[in-house]
């Protein structure tokens, strides 16, 4: 079985080694969100900045922890259970079953609970889905690079998703001055960050997966062969975050990505295969 970056494969067996990367990934975010905090409570972010902080790393520090993971058959249910804790969090607080207001006031704009079943929400559940359906593993059963020649598709979404979305929305209202409005009111500042920051953000996460795979499983592939369907990915969420209506980006957006990539794909206009549904 092959395993993705597992420094120990000689002496653990797989699902071993997927149970102490999910401990790692746990921490991780527990870590995130704890900076985070004390940031907030000191007031050297404001609020608003606060609930993007998490918004913009955790999907990405999360995605990185995929590559601790063995490719066994069900490392994916193991790195699921991060966002799944988190969405059964939201769930409970959301709905008034728990109750931790200092969750609240880091993760809502407004400070009420029922806020965290929206977009918070819709967040973690497309992590969940993320890693069920597009759980990425390197090579295939043959140990031929599966990275040669697909771009992993959960990172096509969180690039945008996270720092995309993420960026827009704190540079629209730190610096958005020219205002308009198709279902929510927008920036052309917000929008602008919303391109640039998910071309960003989809380069450098497929950059760390192709730096830390390559050398383990060498490909012919030219990192820059990636620009177009980056570029194209950036601009096809900015222009699902701008057709989103309030609180509902965090579906909108991955949705359509998602939609867009593999019609393209299926007509033959898209330069790479996304990954597939339940790859093996």
């Amino acid at each position: 079985m092959i395993i993705m970056v597992n420094p120990l494969p000689l002496i653990l067996p797989n699902w071993a080694w997927d149970i102490i990367a999910l401990v790692i990934s746990v921490v991780l975010i527990l870590l995130l969100i704890r900076i985070n905090d004390i940031l907030r409570r000191r007031e050297a972010i404001p609020v608003y900045v606060s609930r993007k902080v998490i918004h913009i790393f955790a999907g990405p520090l999360w995605l990185i922890t995929w590559l601790l993971f063995s490719s066994d058959m069900y490392s994916r249910y193991f790195a699921t259970v991060v966002p799944l804790i988190f969405m059964l969090l939201f769930l409970g607080i959301g709905t008034g079953i728990m109750k931790n207001e200092e969750f609240v006031r880091t993760m809502s704009r407004s400070g009420e609970p029922r806020e965290l079943l929206k977009g918070t929400l819709f967040y973690t559940i497309i992590m969940v889905l993320s890693s069920i359906l597009f759980w990425f593993v390197p090579v295939d059963i043959a140990n031929v690079p599966q990275f040669a020649i697909f771009v992993p598709t959960v990172i096509l979404v969180f690039g945008p998703l996270a720092g995309g979305d993420g960026f827009a929305d704190i540079i629209g209202r730190k610096w958005g001055k020219r205002k308009f409005k198709i279902f929510a009111e927008k920036s052309l500042e917000g929008t602008i960050a919303m391109f640039l920051f998910s071309f960003i953000f989809t380069s450098v996460l497929l950059g760390i997966f192709w730096l830390v795979l390559n050398p383990v499983y060498p490909t012919a592939i030219d990192p820059l062969d990636y620009l177009i369907p980056i570029l194209l990915v950036s601009l096809v969420a900015t222009i699902a975050e701008l057709i989103s209506p309030k609180g509902f980006d965090n579906l909108v957006i991955p949705i359509i990505i998602i939609v867009v990539i593999y019609l393209l794909a299926i007509i033959g206009f898209w330069p790479f295969m996304p990954m597939s549904l339940f790859p093996v």
